[in-house]
C-alpha cells in the first residue's frame, strides 16, 4: 500500500528560471556606528567588514539572500573601485562565495565572478561543485547577468535551481583574493573574508514568484473538480520560450554513483520521511520530479531519482546510437533492479517513458507490442521490496512551430494558449507503458493519467493558466509540472480507491 498522507503540509517547490537583473542595485548602506546588526534592503540582510588589506578587492559588505520573488540576489561591494579586467583566477584575483547546506560540514560549492569579454559588465558567474574532501566535482558557467551598479559593486540575481538548491538552510562566507608582485606576493596573496570567522545563514524558501502565486495559475485552471478562471492570466506566459529552453529540471542532491546508476535525492530528509519512493526512467521521467517533489512534501516521502536520457526502464533493446550509448543503457537497465534490491527501503516506484522511444524489433512484431512487452518484463523483474509500481502516462507533444507561435502571440498580446493549441489527435500518442500497466491486471502495477490537465477533448494547449507547458518539443517546464503537484497528489491518493 502507498504511504498514508501525514499532515497537510502544503509545499510549492521554488521553480524560477534565471531572469536578467534589470533593476539598478541599491548601494550597500553604511554599517552602524556600533558595527553591530546587519541592516536590510529589499529584505536582504547586509554584512560588513572594515578596511583591512588596502587592495582593490578588500571587502566592504555583502548581501546574499532570497528576495520576495524567490530569486537569490548577491551584492558584493569593495572598499575601493576596480576594473572588471582585474578579476582573473589565473592571477589569484577572485571574488567568491563559499556555500554549504546545513546537513554538510564542509563547503559544497563555490560561486565566483569570472572574466567574460562578451558580457556587458565584463563579468560572468561560475559555480564550482566540491565533494566533502574539497575536491572539484564540476564547473558550470551560469546563464545569468552580472551587473555593475558602480565601480566598487557587482550584483547578480538568479534562481536557486541554477545551483541545484532545494528549500532549506544553507551557510555562506565571502572571500576575496588579490595577488601582485609587491605587497601581496604568491602563492596566497592578500585575502579577505566576510565574516572574519564563521559563516552567515541563508534560508532558501519554497515560495513562488508573484505571477505563480495568482489564483488559477497553471494546472489549477484545468481542475474540473474546482473550476477556476482568472482573466489576468489570459495573456501571461511564464516562463517565456527563450527562458524555458535553458531551464533545468528540479534540483536534486547527488548520491553515490554505483556503476551506471547516478541517483539523486529529493523530497523530505530521510530522518523525517515516512517512506522512500523512486522515480525511474528516461528524460521524460526527470521532468516529472517537480510534481513528485510536491507529493513528497505532502506525503512525507524521501524521493530518489534514477534517470538516464533516452533510456526507459525496459527489457527491450533500445534503438540508440552510437552503439556505446545503447550498451550503456542495457547495462543501466541491468543495474537498476540490483540497486533497488540493495535499497529495500524503496517501496514505491514511479516510472515514465517517452512514447516515441524506439526499440529493436524481431521480424513479425510491432514496435508498440515490443515496447509493451519490454516494460512488463522489466517491472516483473523488480525485487519484492517494491510493493507498488506507478506508471505516469507520457505527456502530449508540442509542434515545431509552437514556440514561434507563442512568441508571436506574446508580441501581439494574444492568448497564446488558444492561438497556438494543437489538435489532440496529433499531440497525444498511445503510450505503450500505460497500455502494459493496464493489460498486466496486477495489483502491484497502477497508472496515473494527467492528460486532462494538458488537453480538452479536441485540443492540447502550450500555455495553461499562464504557465508555459513545454521547453522543447516533448519536455515540460518545471513551472507547469510544479503546478501539477496538488493534482498528482489527488491521483496518487485515489490509487487505493
Amino acid at each position: 500500500m502507498l504511504p498514508e498522507t501525514i499532515g497537510t503540509v502544503r509545499h510549492l517547490t521554488s521553480i524560477r528560471l534565471s531572469l536578467v537583473a534589470i533593476v539598478l542595485a541599491a548601494v550597500l548602506v553604511l554599517p552602524s556606528l556600533s558595527g553591530g546588526a546587519p541592516t536590510s534592503s529589499e529584505g536582504l540582510p547586509a554584512y560588513f567588514d572594515p578596511a583591512e588589506g588596502g587592495t582593490p578587492l578588500d571587502l566592504f559588505g555583502v548581501r546574499f539572500g532570497q528576495t520576495i520573488d524567490t530569486d537569490l540576489t548577491l551584492i558584493i561591494r569593495t572598499h575601493a573601485a576596480w576594473d572588471p579586467a582585474l578579476i582573473n583566477p589565473l592571477y589569484g584575483r577572485t571574488l567568491c562565495i563559499s556555500l554549504r547546506s546545513d546537513a554538510q560540514p564542509n563547503t559544497e560549492g563555490r560561486l565566483c565572478a569570472y572574466p567574460s569579454p562578451s558580457a556587458r559588465s565584463g563579468l560572468s558567474l561560475r559555480y564550482t561543485t566540491l565533494d566533502q574532501n574539497g575536491v572539484q566535482r564540476g564547473i558550470r558557467d551560469l546563464s545569468t547577468v552580472v551587473a555593475r551598479p558602480n565601480t566598487s559593486t557587482l550584483r547578480v540575481t538568479f534562481a536557486p535551481s541554477l545551483l541545484g538548491l532545494k528549500p532549506g538552510l544553507y551557510h555562506w562566507s565571502a572571500r576575496s583574493q588579490y595577488r601582485d608582485e609587491s605587497g601581496c606576493p604568491a602563492p596566497a596573496g592578500c585575502q579577505d573574508t566576510l565574516p572574519n570567522a564563521g559563516e552567515n545563514a541563508l534560508t532558501v524558501g519554497a515560495g513562488a514568484a508573484p505571477v505563480l502565486r495568482q489564483r488559477c495559475f497553471g494546472a489549477a485552471s484545468r481542475d474540473t473538480r474546482s473550476p477556476c478562471r482568472n482573466p489576468r492570466l489570459a495573456r501571461a506566459v511564464v516562463p517565456t520560450p527563450d527562458e524555458a529552453v535553458i531551464g533545468q529540471n528540479l534540483p536534486c542532491t547527488p548520491l553515490a554513483q554505483i556503476g551506471f546508476i547516478l541517483p539523486c535525492e529529493f523530497g523530505v530528509p530521510a530522518a523525517a520521511a515516512t517512506s522512500t519512493i523512486a522515480l525511474i526512467g528516461d528524460s521524460h521521467a526527470a521532468h516529472w520530479r517537480a510534481a513528485l517533489e510536491y507529493a513528497s512534501q505532502e506525503f512525507k516521502w524521501r524521493g530518489v531519482s534514477i534517470t538516464r536520457s533516452g533510456c526507459p526502464l525496459t527489457k527491450a533493446t533500445p534503438r540508440l546510437t552510437p552503439a556505446l550509448r545503447r550498451s550503456q543503457c542495457l547495462r543501466w537497465n541491468q543495474q537498476v533492479p540490483r540497486w533497488l534490491a540493495n535499497n529495500p527501503q524503496v517501496s514505491t516506484v514511479f516510472v515514465v517513458a517517452h512514447v516515441e522511444s524506439s526499440v529493436v524489433v524481431a521480424r513479425g512484431r510491432s514496435q508498440y507490442q515490443a515496447k509493451m512487452n519490454g516494460y512488463a518484463q522489466a517491472w516483473r523483474g523488480l525485487p519484492p521490496s517494491v510493493k507498488r509500481l506507478v506508471v505516469i502516462r507520457d505527456s502530449p507533444r508540442s509542434a515545431s512551430r509552437t514556440f514561434s507561435c507563442v512568441r508571436r502571440a506574446i508580441a501581439r498580446r494574444n492568448q497564446a494558449g488558444l492561438a497556438c493549441a494543437r489538435s489532440r489527435k496529433h499531440a497525444l500518442s498511445r503510450d505503450p507503458a500505460a497500455s502494459a500497466a493496464s493489460r498486466m491486471r496486477s495489483p502491484r502495477v497502477k497508472s496515473i493519467d494527467m492528460t486532462s490537465y494538458f488537453c480538452n477533448r479536441r485540443k492540447c494547449f502550450p500555455v495553461i493558466g499562464g504557465a508555459l507547458v513545454y521547453k522543447d518539443l516533448t519536455h515540460l517546464t518545471d513551472v507547469f509540472v510544479s503546478s501539477l503537484g496538488p493534482y498528482i497528489v489527488r491521483k496518487i491518493s485515489a490509487l487505493d480507491g
